[in-house]
């Protein structure tokens, strides 16, 4: 009798990939062991193997994705703001304080990842890295076409918010974080402008 491999669901490595999302979120990429995403995932150990060679590539993808549904909210945002450029940023500032107000937020996964691993060049390292550079150079973009006096302060002043933002709102009493951060954003674009 001739014995054909089974086939995965074909939701198979979306559900992996969900499983290990939620326990490196809520645990740290380190804590994990891939044992633990197949006990929690209920699938064989080969399956995850299948899917993902190693854990750097399940993480690599964990970070990937996370990724991309945050370039989809920022999008969806930019969307709605219009042309202007301070509101562009207000609005990209608002999408990040949003995500961070859910009662579960343990930090942004791109900089716990960053705290939590020593070396940064792994693929994780820098879609981690790339992350902040793009969101960066984002609110850097959105500064330079407001047309206001030292554009360079004004960007650096908003990216220790954004940094300030999602530290603060991991952490007992953050509560507050997001709205005093988006407060703050808004004042200094408001202030920017009229000089």
């Amino acid at each position: 009798m001739i014995r054909l491999a089974r086939r995965p669901a074909p939701d198979t490595r979306e559900r992996i990939l969900d499983t290990a999302a939620l326990l490196f979120y809520d645990h740290g990429v380190q804590a994990v062991g891939m044992q633990q995403i197949i006990d929690r995932a209920k699938c064989g150990k080969s399956l995850l193997y299948r899917e993902f060679p190693s854990k750097a590539e399940l993480v690599a993808e964990y970070l990937e994705r996370a990724r991309r549904d945050f370039g989809r909210q920022y999008a969806e945002a930019d969307d709605h703001a219009g042309s202007d450029p301070s509101a562009r940023l207000i609005a990209f500032v608002e999408a990040m304080a949003e995500g961070v107000q859910s009662p579960d937020y343990r930090g942004c996964p791109f900089r716990n990842y960053l705290a939590e691993v020593a070396d940064h060049d792994d693929s994780a390292g820098r879609i981690a890295t790339g992350y902040l550079l793009d969101t960066r150079a984002r609110i850097e973009n959105f500064v330079a076409d407001m047309n206001v006096a030292a554009p360079d302060v004004l960007a650096e002043r908003i990216w220790l918010i954004v940094e300030g933002l999602h530290t603060a709102a991991a952490h007992p009493g953050g509560g507050r974080a997001a709205d005093v951060a988006l407060s703050l954003v808004r004042e200094l674009v408001r202030d920017a402008m009229r000089v």
